[in-house]
């Protein structure tokens, strides 16, 4: 458990002054948490600005929602020094928390109330924090979601292909903390002289070494500039090169999907195009091309027609034309033309323009003048 603790520091510059005394309300809340009833006068209560949305030295930002739900967790968490989990070291307890707007700069600040009780022991702890020598708390706890600011996609899952601190197209990459799993402790500590010092590689960040090496292993990144380069592509970086081929993976998973639906298709369509191109080189090795340019001239009119009178006929001109390319056959194509033919002209019959008047007699084949009619 302890490898996946996130320590985060924060200065108490925040603090407007430590209460002198303590309400009814939180006097009723901190007894809910002792074995005996305290009295106002024999607690010391102190604000703490714990965590915000900041952006931090490790390229994180909590989210509004993340910090709202740590203060549902505030209540009882331990304050401790220097983030040592011994229970003779706990030193305070925060008994409420909130999350507040900074005046300064809009930013959302969690603001937990902590209190301990006044002894000889705690003092000179008292004293210190009164007089601003402690003011630096560091946060224990176990984040719920990482997400990158650059694609929204979880920092350490396989969709994300950015580095924090890196800059992608003007836009520099942070980490969103999306939500807070469990709030361990929070610890006095002093202020290291550069960020992280003398801290132990968290787990965090040994996942942080090993995004970094898969996704810039050395040979690995070689050969991939080497392909693109291959292609006439222009790759300016590793981030550009990793960028081209998050593009690539993009198109071919949306290619993907689409070729679920139109499989069929593509296939009917790939070996049309193979019995054409087969037919096109028959054609072009005869003997005679003039001969084979006017045979596949009477190919193409015979289709033409037979995809006309399939249209008269109400047919999918689109799907009598594919069919037909695939009849290579000249006898088949002028058999199926003849059909075609029979078909229209029973649909549509060819009748006489006029006609002769109600109440004549009809003539009989001998006495028709076939030049009275107009077809």
């Amino acid at each position: 458990m302890s490898k996946e603790i996130i320590r985060k520091s924060m200065v108490m510059k925040g603090l407007v002054g430590v209460a002198k005394s303590v309400s009814e309300n939180d006097l009723a809340i901190i007894n809910s948490m002792t074995r005996r009833e305290f009295k106002s006068e024999e607690l010391y209560v102190f604000p703490v600005v714990c965590c915000d949305s900041r952006l931090d030295r490790d390229q994180d930002r909590f989210t509004k929602d993340a910090l709202e739900h740590m203060a549902t967790l505030a209540k009882g968490v331990t304050g401790i020094f220097d983030h040592s989990w011994s229970a003779l070291g706990q030193t305070a307890r925060t008994y409420k928390a909130e999350v507040r707007v900074s005046q300064d700069d809009g930013e959302y600040e969690l603001l937990a109330w902590a209190y301990m009780p006044v002894n000889e022991k705690t003092q000179p702890i008292i004293d210190a924090i009164d007089a601003g020598i402690l003011k630096e708390v560091s946060v224990g706890f176990a984040y719920d979601g990482l997400q990158c600011s650059v694609c929204k996609q979880s920092y350490f899952g396989s969709d994300c292909m950015h580095i924090r601190g890196r800059e992608y197209e003007g836009q520099k990459c942070f980490t969103w903390i999306t939500g807070v799993k469990e709030w361990y402790e929070w610890s006095f500590v002093a202020v290291p002289a550069q960020p992280r010092a003398g801290v132990e590689k968290s787990f965090r960040d040994k996942k942080e070494d090993e995004k970094l090496k898969s996704l810039e292993g050395g040979n690995e990144v070689e050969k991939l500039f080497k392909y693109l380069k291959s292609l006439g592509l222009e790759v300016k970086d590793d981030d550009h090169a990793l960028s081209i081929v998050k593009g690539w993976k993009e198109q071919a998973d949306g290619a993907e999907k689409a070729a679920g639906d139109l499989e069929t298709t593509k296939t009917a369509l790939t070996d049309t195009e193979n019995k054409l191109r087969t037919a096109e080189e028959a054609l072009k090795a005869a003997p005679d091309s003039a001969m084979a340019a006017a045979g596949q001239k009477f190919f193409d009119d015979t289709r033409n027609e037979i995809v006309r009178l399939g249209g008269l006929l109400g047919e999918s001109a689109k799907s009598l034309e594919i069919v037909m390319k695939s009849v290579k056959d000249i006898d088949t194509l002028l058999e199926v033309k003849k059909d075609y033919e029979q078909r229209v002209d029973e649909k549509f019959p060819l009748t006489p323009q006029t006609k002769g008047a109600p109440g004549e007699d009809k003539d009989t084949a001998a006495d028709v003048d076939l030049k009275s009619y107009s077809v």
